[in-house]
Protein backbone atom coordinates (compact mmCIF):
# COMPACT_ATOMS: atom_id res chain seq x y z
CA UNK A 1 0.00 0.00 0.00
CA UNK A 2 2.77 2.01 0.78
CA UNK A 3 4.63 1.74 -2.50
CA UNK A 4 1.34 2.25 -4.08
CA UNK A 5 1.26 5.61 -2.42
CA UNK A 6 4.61 6.46 -3.42
CA UNK A 7 4.45 5.83 -6.95
CA UNK A 8 1.05 7.88 -7.05
CA UNK A 9 3.38 10.67 -6.15
CA UNK A 10 4.63 12.89 -8.57
CA UNK A 11 8.36 12.90 -7.65
CA UNK A 12 9.47 9.13 -7.22
CA UNK A 13 12.75 9.73 -5.53
CA UNK A 14 9.90 11.67 -3.13
CA UNK A 15 8.41 8.63 -2.25
CA UNK A 16 11.77 6.55 -2.07
CA UNK A 17 12.55 8.90 0.50
CA UNK A 18 9.13 8.29 2.58
CA UNK A 19 9.50 4.98 2.25
CA UNK A 20 12.80 5.26 3.77
CA UNK A 21 11.40 7.30 6.42
CA UNK A 22 9.05 4.74 7.34
CA UNK A 23 11.16 1.70 7.19
CA UNK A 24 13.31 3.11 9.48
CA UNK A 25 10.62 3.45 11.85
CA UNK A 26 10.24 -0.27 12.40
CA UNK A 27 11.64 -2.17 15.30
CA UNK A 28 12.40 -6.31 15.44
CA UNK A 29 13.16 -7.41 18.97
CA UNK A 30 13.87 -11.32 19.79
CA UNK A 31 13.28 -13.26 23.10
CA UNK A 32 15.11 -16.21 23.53
CA UNK A 33 16.00 -18.13 26.48
CA UNK A 34 18.53 -20.52 27.00
CA UNK A 35 17.16 -24.23 28.97
CA UNK A 36 17.42 -24.24 32.68
CA UNK A 37 17.12 -20.41 32.21
CA UNK A 38 20.75 -20.06 32.76
CA UNK A 39 21.60 -19.21 28.89
CA UNK A 40 22.09 -15.91 27.46
CA UNK A 41 19.82 -14.86 25.00
CA UNK A 42 21.55 -15.47 21.38
CA UNK A 43 20.92 -11.34 20.57
CA UNK A 44 22.48 -10.63 24.00
CA UNK A 45 22.74 -7.16 24.55
CA UNK A 46 26.69 -5.72 25.40
CA UNK A 47 25.36 -5.22 28.99
CA UNK A 48 24.93 -8.82 29.33
CA UNK A 49 27.61 -9.93 27.88
CA UNK A 50 29.81 -8.38 30.48
CA UNK A 51 28.39 -9.88 33.19
CA UNK A 52 30.62 -12.56 33.05
CA UNK A 53 34.37 -12.43 32.52
CA UNK A 54 35.30 -12.69 29.33
CA UNK A 55 36.38 -15.97 27.67
CA UNK A 56 40.19 -16.69 26.15
CA UNK A 57 40.82 -15.08 22.43
CA UNK A 58 39.05 -16.28 19.24
CA UNK A 59 41.70 -19.50 18.66
CA UNK A 60 42.80 -20.23 15.07
CA UNK A 61 41.03 -23.75 14.05
CA UNK A 62 41.51 -25.14 11.09
CA UNK A 63 38.81 -27.92 11.41
CA UNK A 64 35.82 -27.91 8.93
CA UNK A 65 32.34 -26.41 9.67
CA UNK A 66 30.95 -29.64 8.59
CA UNK A 67 33.16 -30.72 12.37
CA UNK A 68 31.83 -27.65 14.02
CA UNK A 69 27.94 -28.12 13.54
CA UNK A 70 28.58 -31.90 14.34
CA UNK A 71 29.92 -30.56 17.92
CA UNK A 72 27.85 -28.36 18.68
CA UNK A 73 24.54 -28.36 16.52
CA UNK A 74 25.28 -24.74 15.48
CA UNK A 75 25.60 -23.90 12.24
CA UNK A 76 29.01 -24.44 10.80
CA UNK A 77 29.59 -21.08 9.13
CA UNK A 78 28.73 -19.33 12.19
CA UNK A 79 31.03 -21.02 14.22
CA UNK A 80 34.57 -19.38 14.27
CA UNK A 81 36.22 -22.52 16.71
CA UNK A 82 35.44 -24.95 19.43
CA UNK A 83 37.60 -25.35 22.37
CA UNK A 84 35.80 -28.85 23.76
CA UNK A 85 38.52 -30.38 25.84
CA UNK A 86 38.66 -27.85 28.15
CA UNK A 87 36.91 -27.40 31.63
CA UNK A 88 34.76 -25.32 30.55
CA UNK A 89 33.80 -25.81 26.86
CA UNK A 90 34.36 -22.68 24.92
CA UNK A 91 32.25 -22.10 21.27
CA UNK A 92 33.02 -18.92 19.43
CA UNK A 93 30.25 -17.92 17.26
CA UNK A 94 28.59 -15.03 14.78
CA UNK A 95 24.82 -14.71 17.08
CA UNK A 96 24.10 -13.44 13.61
CA UNK A 97 24.84 -16.23 11.58
CA UNK A 98 23.69 -18.78 13.91
CA UNK A 99 20.25 -20.58 13.16
CA UNK A 100 17.41 -19.80 15.80
CA UNK A 101 17.47 -22.03 18.33
CA UNK A 102 20.81 -23.91 17.54
CA UNK A 103 22.63 -21.60 20.80
CA UNK A 104 20.30 -22.62 22.78
CA UNK A 105 20.29 -26.53 22.11
CA UNK A 106 24.53 -26.74 21.85
CA UNK A 107 25.26 -27.26 25.60
CA UNK A 108 23.20 -29.96 25.90
CA UNK A 109 24.00 -31.38 22.74
CA UNK A 110 28.09 -31.06 23.81
CA UNK A 111 27.44 -32.07 27.75
CA UNK A 112 25.92 -35.12 25.60
CA UNK A 113 28.96 -35.91 24.13
CA UNK A 114 30.62 -36.24 26.94
CA UNK A 115 28.58 -38.02 28.77
CA UNK A 116 26.60 -35.73 31.21
CA UNK A 117 24.43 -33.46 31.70
CA UNK A 118 24.59 -29.40 31.30
CA UNK A 119 25.77 -27.74 34.83
CA UNK A 120 25.71 -24.24 33.52
CA UNK A 121 25.79 -22.56 30.33
CA UNK A 122 26.28 -18.35 29.31
CA UNK A 123 27.08 -16.40 26.69
CA UNK A 124 30.16 -13.24 27.22
CA UNK A 125 32.60 -12.20 24.78
CA UNK A 126 36.24 -12.83 23.67
CA UNK A 127 39.25 -11.09 25.74
CA UNK A 128 40.18 -9.66 22.56
CA UNK A 129 37.00 -8.37 21.85
CA UNK A 130 37.02 -9.31 18.29
CA UNK A 131 33.71 -7.96 16.53
CA UNK A 132 30.61 -9.89 15.46
CA UNK A 133 32.03 -12.83 17.97
CA UNK A 134 30.52 -14.35 21.23
CA UNK A 135 31.26 -17.05 23.30
CA UNK A 136 29.60 -19.66 24.91
CA UNK A 137 30.94 -21.09 27.51
CA UNK A 138 29.06 -24.85 28.70
CA UNK A 139 30.26 -26.29 32.07
CA UNK A 140 29.04 -29.73 31.98
CA UNK A 141 28.68 -31.51 35.38
CA UNK A 142 31.28 -34.03 35.91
Amino acid sequence: MLLRQARRITCPLTGLVVCALLAGCMESRSASVGPGGTLAPAGAQASDLTAHSPAPDVPRDERSHGMFQSLTGINGDAVAAVQLSSKPAYVWFDPVAAKPGTVDQAPTRICAKRGSLVENSYITRPEDNAPGVQVLVVECLS
